[in-house]
């Protein structure tokens, strides 16, 4: 009876000291009792406010340093989830949730600032997920404890989708860990949306050295981040991101540039402000046809200028059939390989789905499912049928160039297309590139890519100034500045594709200008634009909704700045 009442009366003083702390001006967390967890307590496990996750104000800086290598087990001791949206049924059918994904994590804490080391997409032995940091925050909280606080994502295996949220541990005196608590109630991922808190424990810990090196590296990494402004605070607001457009609720960022000032959104989630908007992972999907696939071509035609004229079957194996005959490298960009299903169509990447194309996860498997899926119905060159097997296809065949001509080590991504993204100081998000699972390791030009709001606009910039691909070739043509090369019809008199970007027409009439004005931009699935506007302006939003209109935002750059002077 005597152990029953302790175990009663420490329970009560447990409960009522949680009460008091909350009402007083001592600032009690609702993460404590799951990180340092008492058996007589447990509360319930829900989705927590953001605003806790980060460094509360007026906390103290760590003082000194840390750097630990942590190692996480998989299996959850407790987790929570509500699936709003589960369209191909993965969890149903393999329980995706259930597990964690194993990893250990190597991460360095100093003053405010808790950076892991490895901050690209990581891949993991979990069968359905791979996973990413960014760089956080580290406090001593009200117990004397070295707080961190990290964004983190689930990434699908093989996949683009990209789940968000933030997991939080705690090192006390002894340097023992607490338990780790993460959350999730953000992603961009039209099929797949979920929140899920939950709790793991680290299977060992262990000090490493503190390279101060690294540390500079990161804290160098953030000081380039663009400042960024409230787009709020823009006259023209309710332009960007108009809920006329975009469904507020599957928006995950937007963002404008003036040609001088980022303008962003918060990172909404459905548990508050996401509190690391600056590191959150944002996939590319088919971005990246444009980012990887053009950008290969455009960087490998200064060494060879007729590099688009490539023939498709003297660098791809595997599309050894007649129908690939004089297909080129040039066709493949701009989904003009002549192969395809209907030719009522200007899109069947909707067959592909169906047909499965990415559930091929070898090279072998993909390429030949990307080589052989479509029947020839025309010459090559002559009708738009946008598939993102033939990106593939495409990038096969660049990289078997590149290794001709280079050596069987070499390989485009890393050795052509992550040069230039460090020359542009583009985050560690971009290091790393989906590739096929064996030992190719194919990058995927067709969605492989992942990046943050910064690494969007610093390429964006890019695009838009001049410098030695933008003013000729592959990108030039590209990006519209060709007006006797405007691509391949997809709805007449309003959109079009030139070579690995799309390009919509407006009315010159509409924007006060004389002629008709042509805006490239970049497109991914789900609801991801990026538009690059003729008064050197550039408009994004990262949404899943399968939501693709931004004709108000281009009426609000014009009016911002006009496309053309007056007469």
């Amino acid at each position: 009876m005597i152990s029953f009442f302790q175990k009663r009366i420490k329970s009560l003083i447990t409960f009522f000291t949680l009460i008091f702390f909350s009402i007083s001006t001592f600032a009690f967390s609702p993460l404590d009792p799951f990180l340092w967890p008492d058996p007589n307590f447990q509360p319930k496990l829900d989705l927590i406010k953001y605003k806790h996750f980060k460094k509360p104000r007026g906390a103290y800086s760590v003082e000194g340093q840390l750097a630990k290598r942590i190692t996480f087990k998989g299996a959850p001791s407790q987790r929570k989830f509500k699936i709003s949206e589960d369209s191909l049924e993965m969890n149903k059918n393999f329980k995706v949730l259930d597990v964690f994904p194993s990893f250990s994590l190597d991460i360095l804490i100093k003053d405010s600032k808790a950076i892991p080391v490895n901050q690209s997409v990581r891949s993991t032995q979990n069968l359905n997920w791979d996973i990413q940091f960014g760089s956080g925050q580290s406090w001593i909280d009200d117990f004397g404890n070295t707080r961190s606080s990290i964004p983190f994502a689930l990434v699908q295996k093989n996949q683009n989708c990209v789940h968000n949220g933030v997991m939080v541990f705690d090192f006390d005196f002894d340097g023992q860990i607490s338990n780790i608590l993460y959350q999730i109630a953000a992603e961009t991922c039209s099929y797949f949306k979920f929140d899920l808190i939950g709790i793991i424990q680290a299977e060992s810990v262990n000090d490493i050295e503190f390279s101060e090196t690294d540390f500079l590296f990161y804290v160098e990494s953030q000081n380039s981040i663009t400042s960024v402004s409230n787009i709020n605070k823009l006259d023209e607001k309710k332009n960007f991101g108009s809920p006329k457009e975009v469904s507020p609720e599957h928006l995950t960022v937007y963002g404008f540039h003036d040609g001088s000032t980022h303008h962003r959104s918060l990172c909404k989630t459905r548990s508050g402000n996401y509190p690391y908007c600056n590191a959150m992972l944002l996939p590319s999907f088919s971005l990246a046809k444009s980012l990887v696939a053009t950008m290969s071509l455009a960087l490998l035609e200064k060494d060879y200028p007729n590099i688009m004229n490539e023939n498709i079957q003297d660098h791809v194996p595997a599309c050894k059939q007649k129908k690939w005959k004089d297909v080129r490298f040039k066709h493949a960009l701009n989904m003009a390989t002549g192969h395809y299903f209907d030719k009522k169509w200007y899109s069947e990447d909707w067959y592909l789905n169906n047909k499965g194309f990415s559930l091929n996860y070898t090279h072998k498997d993909r390429i030949k499912f990307a080589c052989s899926v479509f029947s020839k119905k025309s010459p090559p060159g002559m009708k738009l049928s946008y598939h993102s097997s033939d990106t593939y296809i495409l990038g096969v065949g660049l990289n078997n160039f590149y290794k001709s001509k280079n050596g069987d080590n070499a390989d485009i991504y890393k050795d052509l297309i992550l040069p230039l993204w460090k020359q542009l100081n583009l985050s560690q998000a971009t290091y790393e590139i989906r590739r096929s699972i064996d030992f190719i390791r194919h990058p995927y030009m067709e969605y492989g890519m992942f990046m943050t709001a910064d690494d969007v606009l610093k390429i964006g910039a890019f695009f838009m100034e001049q410098n030695e691909l933008t003013e000729k070739g592959v990108l030039a043509d590209a990006l519209q500045s060709n007006a006797n090369q405007r691509g391949l019809t997809a709805i007449e008199n309003i959109l079009y594709y030139n070579n690995g970007f799309w390009a919509k027409k407006f009315k010159g009439s509409g924007l006060n200008c004389p002629e008709d004005v042509w805006i490239p931009f970049m497109s991914g699935f789900g609801g991801i634009t990026v538009a690059f506007m003729p008064n050197q302006t550039m408009y994004y939003y990262f949404s899943d909704n399968q939501e693709y209109s931004w004709d108000r935002a281009v009426n609000a750059s014009n009016r911002m700045s006009p496309f053309c002077k007056s007469n």
